[in-house]
């Protein structure tokens, strides 16, 4: 009986991450809490974020890799999100290729990077630029959120309603 409620409960997760594919990623390092928004993919309540390799929170999960993925149901007509604290894992785009990946899979293509061509949005064009040489991989790593811990939080069934996944 048990194990059937957690396997409704796991599939609802994997269906709400399916169709919500941008959420929140906070991580804390020493300069304290730090979030961005993200884009990403699940597989199965496994989840890859999308991250600029500039960005802190790369940084932050190098020196501390527990995280917390909130994706928000913005279509809901009550609050309703799903929080995900797990350990994080870099894979840079350059060496290690997770399988099945498409960068299309993500929303994102070379068009949608303003860094991949940044003197066209000025009017001027200069082969020479060493940003012009830039490929996807160069300039994103990938975040794999293994979850220790899963809430989907319902508020139309009542302030702070949850269910929680552990792991």
């Amino acid at each position: 009986m048990l194990s059937a409620l957690l396997n409704k409960l796991r599939e609802r997760i994997e269906t709400f991450l399916s169709a919500h594919p941008v959420g929140v990623l906070s991580t804390s390092g020493l300069h304290g809490a730090w979030a961005m928004p993200v884009r990403y993919r699940n597989c199965g309540l496994e989840v890859d974020c999308l991250i600029p390799r500039w960005a802190d929170v790369a940084f932050h999960i190098e020196q501390d890799p527990r995280v917390l993925l909130l994706v928000p149901n913005r279509d809901a007509p009550a609050t309703r999100w799903l929080q995900i604290a797990g350990a994080a894992q870099l894979l840079d785009l350059r060496r290690q290729v997770p399988v099945g990946f498409q960068i299309s899979d993500f929303g994102v293509d070379n068009s949608q990077s303003p860094t991949l061509a940044p003197h066209a949005s000025a009017g001027v064009s200069n082969p020479q630029s060493p940003m012009t040489n830039y490929q996807l991989p160069d300039l994103y790593v990938v975040v794999r959120i293994t979850p220790q811990r899963i809430d989907l939080i319902d508020e139309s069934q009542g302030w702070g309603a949850r269910e929680t996944l552990d792991l």
